[in-house]
């Protein structure tokens, strides 16, 4: 934005909030009134009336919109199969996986055909799909963090795998990710013991240049519904050290992460 443009968008601003002055004059004594024209054509300077911090015509109002809007909550949890079918940003990490383990030959390392079939075998086991998305946020939720970078990690006897790399949006929200799972039948059949799990767990890992570094274990991703994982990240205190990540263990939420089948 040049010099040109912010002059103009100040001008207008100023203007609107002379005419807001004149519009609640009624709710303002006329000394306040004054105040508040005087530090906005910056020739005096203004103070909110703490005992009145906000007045009844400034009261916040809900927007409008043309249609709901999607409020995220911590754990939250939805049917996701037909959002992912028509979502075409979403990462598909089953597929990705396959296409990584098909140009390993016979030609290639030990390790790396030793990797690809323990991928294979996840992917078996895993037939279904489930999806997740993160959410980095500070003070309460009140912003996102942007430009947070993600990796998802998945735990395979030959060592963890990356099934996704990214960053998040300007709302501190990562794009769809379909994460291989445990057929849903699993989940609906009574829990036996040493039955195997209804869901699939992975790592998450987020870290940002401003904010403490952190780690989520035991997340559980269950097929046909899409999981929000919250990140509240807290912000690095100039002069210090770099921290140690901060360590969360999810496998605790298990139940509440099902809420949404």
């Amino acid at each position: 934005m040049d010099r040109r443009e912010m002059e103009r968008l100040m001008d207008k601003y100023k203007a609107e909030m002379l005419e807001f002055s004149r519009r609640n004059s009624s709710v303002h004594s006329d000394e306040r009134t004054q105040e508040m024209k005087d530090a906005i054509e910056d020739t005096g300077t203004f103070e909110r009336d703490r005992s009145n911090p906000l007045p009844l015509d400034e009261q916040p109002r809900e927007p409008e919109v043309s249609e709901p809007e999607q409020i995220v909550l911590p754990a939250q949890t939805q049917p996701a199969q037909e959002e992912m079918r028509n979502d075409i940003t979403a990462v598909d990490v089953a597929e990705n996986l396959r296409r990584a383990c098909a140009s390993v030959n016979e030609n290639s390392s030990a390790e790396q055909r030793q990797r690809c079939r323990d991928v294979n075998d996840f992917l078996v086991e895993n037939s279904e799909r489930g999806s997740l998305k993160v959410q980095a946020y500070a003070a309460d939720q009140s912003f996102g963090i942007g430009s947070a970078r993600v990796m998802v990690f998945v735990e395979l006897p030959s060592g963890n795998i990356a099934v996704f790399d990214g960053l998040t949006d300007i709302d501190g929200i990562t794009q769809t990710i379909s994460l291989p799972a445990p057929p849903r039948s699993l989940s609906q059949a009574p829990a036996a013991s040493g039955a195997r799990l209804p869901y699939s767990v992975y790592s998450i890992y987020v870290e940002h240049p401003d904010f403490v570094r952190e780690v989520f274990t035991n997340v559980p991703v269950f097929s046909g519904v899409e999981s929000i994982q919250p990140v509240r990240m807290l912000a690095k205190s100039e002069g210090l050290e770099e921290p140690a990540p901060i360590a969360v263990d999810e496998s605790g939420f298990t139940a509440l992460q099902r809420q949404g089948e």
